[in-house]
């Protein structure tokens, strides 16, 4: 190709590193028994996550290299982000044994496919059979109503004292306690022993 010696306004954005493919429609599913779903539960650093497979076991995620880079937003792993990994067949699983402890398996490993958008979630939800109650179960990024318990509506700030002065309101409002009336009686008021000096009558 011919040099450049012009040079032009703005040749470099041109560049086909400048240009961002418009990504598709196109919905991808599992189409091997080697193509597993599952939700991202802990991020490790180092390209790697660890996965809640939709078959309840736990593994080792790699990201690949086609999902770092430029244009590659779409594609942003996080917890609770839900994945189509392939498992690697060909890793054998190595078992580390010793005399004293029991035999401990290596976790399996496997290789980031598809990322899903909470769009794809959906649509996911609607084209696929699936056990889904397995991945939102295990959704870190969602707290847990449930677990909660009274507290779901509202958070309460405030020291012991605070809390101590409420349970006593509820204590006295309640029908259940008496009240308990003292009577002072009055007695005479004993003046002080020096008296104020007023400064006009000096």
């Amino acid at each position: 190709m011919v040099k450049n010696t012009h040079g032009g306004s703005g040749h470099k954005q041109f560049a086909r590193k400048h240009t961002i493919s418009s990504k598709s429609n196109k919905l991808r599913v599992s189409e091997d028994e080697g193509e597993i779903y599952s939700i991202v539960t802990k991020m490790l650093g180092n390209g790697m996550f660890h996965c809640h497979c939709i078959d309840g076991k736990s593994r080792l995620g790699h990201i690949r290299g086609k999902f770092s880079g430029r244009g590659k937003r779409d594609n942003m792993v996080e917890c609770g982000k839900w994945v189509l990994i392939g498992l690697r067949e060909w890793d054998v699983s190595s078992k580390k044994s010793s005399s004293i402890s029991k035999e401990k398996e290596k976790i399996k490993q496997c290789d980031l496919l598809e990322v899903y958008s909470d769009m794809d979630k959906q649509r996911l939800k609607e084209s696929v059979s699936e056990n889904w109650n397995i991945l939102e179960s295990n959704d870190v990024s969602k707290v847990n109503l449930n677990k909660l318990g009274d507290f779901s509506d509202e958070l309460i700030f405030g020291t012991d004292k605070d809390f101590e002065r409420v349970r006593l309101i509820q204590e006295m409002q309640s029908s259940t306690t008496e009240r308990i009336t003292l009577r002072v009686e009055e007695t005479d008021v004993v003046e002080p022993a020096e008296k104020e000096i007023n400064f006009d009558d000096i």
